[in-house]
């Protein structure tokens, strides 16, 4: 794994996110010799020939995704977004968790001035809303989830942004119910962070790669025994540092600067 590559450009992504930067310029199409420096792919990708198919299969896949370029997921509709900073285990790419179960944190956390829970989030993109509780890692969330397709309309598979850490019942006693609805980049979809998340109330702000086909949930990556055999990976049959990865889930984990956030 390129693990130097991607501290370097998390730090200036951070950076870049906390000042308040705009992210009004459409992301560009990316060479794919850089962007597997920060992106968290399927450990096939890395330890594939350059050439190979599954490898180009990824490539053509992640032209098309990140050609979508977000919206801030903490900006109104007037362009405003509050003051929030992004610890370093919140950083996208931080280790977290104990000794051997520690994994590498495929989203960017986002806590909003002084353990705010009465914070606004907006859809990062158009798509699909799914509205999960009691899940085992983030309690709450949303799922916004979008096909990809090539320049020909041929399917290609799904991004998801996922929004973690709100608070459903809030929102639903507000009378704002997502589940299931389409929604466009900017449409608010939560009102409320929880607040008694681990390390105060925040914006959990994540974005996933899937493949043809599947389906997916809050366990796409990590383990409670990472070491286990039955959690070794395959195609490429060994230990990730990123965490265990099931490879019948999904391609992996976008940075947020893939899609022009903080670019």
């Amino acid at each position: 794994m390129h693990t130097s590559g991607t501290r370097m450009i998390t730090t200036t992504f951070v950076l870049l996110w906390a000042c308040g930067c705009s992210s009004d310029n459409p992301a560009e199409p990316l060479n794919h010799e850089d962007v597997n420096e920060f992106d968290m792919l399927t450990p096939a990708y890395y330890g594939g020939d350059a050439n190979d198919s599954f490898r180009h299969e990824i490539n053509r896949f992640l032209d098309r995704a990140q050609m979508e370029s977000y919206h801030h997921p903490l900006e109104d509709e007037d362009g405003h977004r509050p003051g929030f900073t992004v610890p370093t285990l919140g950083e996208f790419g931080a280790v977290k968790g104990p000794g051997g179960t520690a994994q590498h944190h495929p989203a960017v956390d986002l806590h909003v001035g002084d353990k705010e829970t009465d914070v606004h989030v907006y859809a990062a993109h158009g798509g699909h809303i799914t509205a999960v509780r009691d899940a085992p890692k983030y309690r709450h969330y949303l799922a916004v989830s979008k096909e990809v397709v090539d320049g020909n309309g041929q399917l290609l598979g799904k991004m998801v942004t996922l929004y973690a850490h709100v608070d459903l019942d809030l929102d639903e006693a507000d009378a704002l119910v997502m589940d299931g609805l389409e929604v466009s980049p900017g449409d608010l979809i939560s009102k409320h962070l929880y607040a008694g998340t681990v390390g105060g109330p925040h914006l959990h702000f994540e974005t996933r790669y899937y493949r043809l086909g599947d389906a997916g949930d809050e366990t796409f990556y990590g383990s409670a025994d990472p070491f286990s055999e039955e959690n070794l990976t395959e195609p490429s049959a060994g230990q990730w540092s990123y965490g265990v990865w099931n490879p019948e889930v999904g391609y992996g984990f976008g940075h947020p600067s893939s899609h022009g956030l903080g670019g």
